[in-house]
């Protein structure tokens, strides 16, 4: 499998959780480890909401924006859910976060501006027919350009003006794929699947974000 050197992490989830970025970041699933078939095809990751979490090795990002991708069944739920996360909410310290609001069907980024914890706004993402059922995401955050890019099912959803100065993420720790923390703390309920991170060093053209979010949600190399 071969991809991009944009390609930070990359967790097919079909029965562990190895990175095929090339980087080796691969994965400790806790809790249950139960692993499902995805309806058209392939592996992926149950979390049932109670401990269930995948913490990565610590590594840091370069560049000037992120994007997360996955392909998600994501359950109506009490508790905000993230789907990614890292165990601080720092305001001088960049940190990643991509979560759905419990009791909501709206999905935000999560990021420090310096003086603060800040949520970037990605819509009523999972609103019907996406609630309950499997749905490819992409966050494209631009720190540099204070922009969010949303894209549901490869197409454009949302653009976002941040607020603040966003702060890069750049410092070196773990992430937690399906919690905010290793509390297990704001977990997620539901399926995970072919979950990406990619850095770059600008924002592209919205044409070339829409390319590739498109790329991502058939499984394929993207091309920045």
């Amino acid at each position: 499998m071969l991809w991009s050197p944009n390609c930070q992490l990359l967790y097919p989830f079909e029965n562990q959780a190895n990175d095929y970025s090339g980087n080796a970041r691969h994965g400790t699933v806790f809790g249950s480890g139960v692993y499902a078939t995805k309806p058209n095809g392939g592996r992926c990751l149950y979390f049932d909401g109670v401990g269930d979490y995948v913490a990565t090795p610590s590594f840091g990002l370069s560049g000037t924006v992120v994007v997360f991708a996955a392909w998600t069944r994501c359950q109506a739920f009490a508790a905000d859910q993230h789907l990614i996360g890292e165990a601080t909410a720092s305001p001088t310290i960049g940190f990643i976060g991509c979560y759905r609001e419990g009791g909501s069907a709206y999905l935000y980024w999560r990021y420090a501006d310096g003086t603060g914890s800040r949520y970037g706004d990605c819509g009523v993402f999972f609103s019907v027919p996406f609630n309950d059922v499997w749905v490819h995401l992409m966050v494209g955050c631009d720190y540099a350009g204070k922009k969010l890019y949303t894209f549901r099912e490869g197409k454009l959803f949302k653009t976002t003006t941040l607020s603040g100065t966003p702060v890069f993420p750049s410092t070196v720790r773990a992430k937690y794929v399906g919690s905010y923390s290793p509390t297990a703390y704001l977990l997620t309920a539901g399926y995970l699947k072919d979950v990406y991170i990619g850095t770059l060093e600008t924002c592209p053209p919205v044409a070339v974000l829409t390319a590739n979010a498109n790329r991502l949600m058939l499984g394929m190399n993207p091309i920045w």
